[in-house]
């Protein structure tokens, strides 16, 4: 199985789980066949509603799932360090992953970041990956794959880390907003096929004039059709329609790819 392959195959997992504890399975069985020793998907808001059980997002109240050792999560949310962590301040500063170690070019660590970062390591968590996830209106949020300590980040598995942490944010907020019934005030309709086509085609790198020529329509209506899909999804860029549009299924992975 080619690793795209790997990628659509987690998707249609995780778009068919029903259950909080099922996603979790799925992404820790992923995080370690990528090579990573453990995961955390989290909104980057205060954590105290956060159970083992998973109640919190059978209530719909937050993402926060994770394979982090249980002290260090206890020690996590009691201390509160979801507002000071480094790792999630730097994620507030691009849309792109990004390793640990490119951290200091993102923000300017402070004391108290240096000793979370000494704490964390002390926990049994070294080197890592995150990939931001951010939804206009929403609290910002973020899927994190990390090593234990001493371990050897999985380079090779990094571009794969990035499509499989959105994807897996985006499988764990449907969870949420679908048990949350005050979010589900009204079902849209679904994209229209030219929508689809021009979202297709932004997929693969092309531009609203290539598009147009393309499809055989202007580029201004090109560039119309995408501010639709965008606003469809209530999301600020293309690369999140193109998220979106692949989770639901709606396009193939190695069809946008390709």
């Amino acid at each position: 199985m080619s690793r795209l392959d790997a990628v659509q195959a987690f998707v249609d997992r995780a778009r068919s789980a029903d259950r909080p504890a099922a996603l979790r399975s799925l992404l820790d069985d992923i995080s370690r066949e990528m090579g990573f020793d453990y995961f955390a998907l989290i909104h980057h808001v205060d954590l105290t509603g956060y159970t083992d059980a998973l109640t919190h997002m059978n209530k719909g109240e937050l993402v926060a799932l994770g394979t982090y050792p249980d002290a260090w999560i206890e020690t996590y949310i009691e201390d509160n360090i979801v507002s000071n962590d480094p790792v999630l301040l730097a994620s507030h500063r691009t849309n792109m992953g990004f390793k640990w170690s490119e951290i200091p070019s993102l923000i300017k660590l402070s004391d108290t970041h240096e000793d979370i970062r000494r704490r964390t390591v002390k926990a049994g968590i070294d080197d890592g990956f995150t990939v931001p996830a951010h939804v206009p209106g929403e609290a910002n949020g973020s899927c994190n794959f990390a090593m234990a300590t001493g371990g050897v980040l999985p380079e090779r598995n990094l571009e794969i880390a990035q499509l499989i942490g959105g994807f897996a944010f985006q499988a764990a907020r449907a969870m949420v907003v679908n048990a949350c019934p005050q979010a589900q005030t009204h079902v849209k309709k679904p994209l229209t096929q030219r929508q689809l086509e021009c979202v297709l085609f932004a997929a693969r790198g092309k531009s609203d004039w290539e598009i147009a020529q393309i499809l055989g329509i202007s580029p201004g209506t090109v560039k119309r059709h995408l501010e639709d899909a965008r606003t469809h999804y209530d999301v600020g860029s293309r690369i999140q329609v193109v998220m979106r549009v692949l989770f639901e299924g709606r396009i193939g992975l190695v069809d946008a790819l390709r």
